[in-house]
């Protein structure tokens, strides 16, 4: 007996032989998977940065709409005991402290970080990171002209990536940059943006809370300038670091006097045209006067054109058709007169008519619409749709909408007549229960 018990007991040690080694069959692979995620290796392999001294504050321009600002080289994954060290190749281009951290841009160029690991007197190396210093560049826009008077690049033109003058691409953070102009007739300087100037832009709460949102901790540089006289000027832009002043390129401004934009106009018949697209280079927080060359006071609808105010807009109303001469002056009725426009009130007359199809089905109660193209579209002959049977589909025009509404009342048949001008087509459409 004590024989064949020893036999099931090595059985059972057998089989808990093998369920030992299938288990680790199954948790092995998956502990080998896990260490292999947590490999100690550096946090960035790659980067660009501008001469200077980084930190975690510091924000520049890569081109002229994008900000960018720098990472810390640290070790992932740290192995306990373990000691690291950062050392650059080429301490004249960039250098880091021996416990990594931000990098400092010394002069163009391009070295690399090597992070070594040093455990039980066992050196390894765990990282490298290709880092490349960029000088500071001046990058300039073709768009440079504008009116006499006050301009800038703030914070609302950042946001809706207006045309900026210029851009300094990789400012050095501890460097100093000069705009100089070269008349004293224009003048300009860069001005530092952030989320605090929000309400300089606009006195709309939810406006600045958008731009705050929108800019965050960020900073950029913007400009303001002012023009005093018409004319080119050209900026010249300077960086001083360590005492050592270069320059970096310069720019041309042209300064424009306010102008006619065209001197004869063609305006449709009904149509409003905006008096302000009549000048070029408006100036800010000037006032421009428009007046109607001898103008009917007693009989408004005699007149050609008409001056019509729209929510702070003025519009010049195409009245009838003929000619009229609109002289603008800048500052008061009598003041410097900017010039005179011709303005031709025309018709264009409806040259065809195009439906989708020539017959409909429709449903009682259900939404129809019949769509219709018009040549030319902007035609100044008026619409008319008529149905020859209301009761079974009714056809009106409403006001508040400017547009046709269609309401098929029973099942029926109706013909539906769209005229514009001399021109007419007719669709049929069959009205049905659902």
């Amino acid at each position: 007996m004590k024989k064949q018990k020893m036999n099931v007991t090595r059985v059972l040690v057998f089989m808990a032989l093998c369920c030992a080694l299938m288990i680790g069959n199954f948790f092995i692979p998956s502990s080998l998977a896990e260490a292999a995620t947590k490999k100690t290796t550096i946090s960035i392999t790659e980067m660009t940065i501008p001469v200077g001294k980084m930190d975690s504050k510091i924000y520049w321009n890569i081109n002229s709409w994008e900000l960018r600002t720098t990472q810390k080289l640290t070790v992932k994954n740290a192995v306990k005991g373990a000691t690291y060290q950062f050392t650059s190749s080429n301490t004249k281009v960039v250098s880091i402290g021996k416990t990594g951290g931000y990098l400092t841009g010394l002069k163009g160029g391009s070295a690399t970080i090597t992070c070594t690991q040093t455990l039980k007197n066992k050196k390894t190396t765990i990282g490298k990171c290709k880092v490349t210093v960029k000088n500071a560049a001046l990058v300039t826009e073709d768009y440079n002209d504008f009116p006499v008077g006050s301009g800038h690049f703030n914070l609302y033109d950042y946001y809706s990536s207006a045309n900026s003058l210029f851009n300094i691409t990789y400012r050095n953070p501890k460097a100093t940059y000069t705009l100089t102009s070269d008349s004293e007739n224009f003048s300009i300087k860069e001005i530092k943006y952030d989320a605090s100037n929000a309400k300089e832009v606009t006195d709309n709460k939810d406006y600045q809370s958008m731009l705050k949102e929108y800019i965050g901790s960020r900073y950029f540089y913007g400009y303001q300038f002012t023009a005093k006289e018409a004319g080119t000027y050209t900026v010249t832009v300077k960086e001083t670091y360590n005492k050592v002043t270069k320059t970096l390129g310069s720019f041309k401004v042209e300064i424009k006097d306010t102008s006619i934009s065209e001197a004869k106009v063609d305006l449709l018949l009904g149509n409003n045209l905006n008096a302000l697209t009549l000048l070029n280079y408006t100036k800010e927080n000037t006032i421009y006067y428009f007046k109607i060359k001898d103008y009917d006071e007693t009989n408004p609808d005699n007149n050609v054109l008409a001056l019509i105010e729209n929510g702070g807009d003025l519009n010049l109303y195409a009245n009838k058709t003929g000619t009229a001469e609109v002289t603008v002056t800048e500052g008061s009725e009598n003041g410097t007169v900017i010039g005179s426009v011709t303005i031709n009130v025309i018709e264009a007359p409806c040259q065809s008519i195009t439906v989708d199809s020539e017959e409909y089905t429709t449903y009682v109660d259900d939404y129809f619409y019949i769509t219709y193209d018009l040549d030319p579209w902007d035609t100044t002959d008026k619409v008319t749709i008529e149905s020859d049977n209301p009761k079974v589909l009714k056809v009106e025009y409403d006001k508040d909408s400017d547009s046709w509404t269609y309401t098929p009342l029973k099942v029926g048949k109706a013909n539906i007549t769209i005229k514009c001008g001399n021109q007419s087509v007719v669709s049929k459409v069959v009205v049905e229960e659902w």
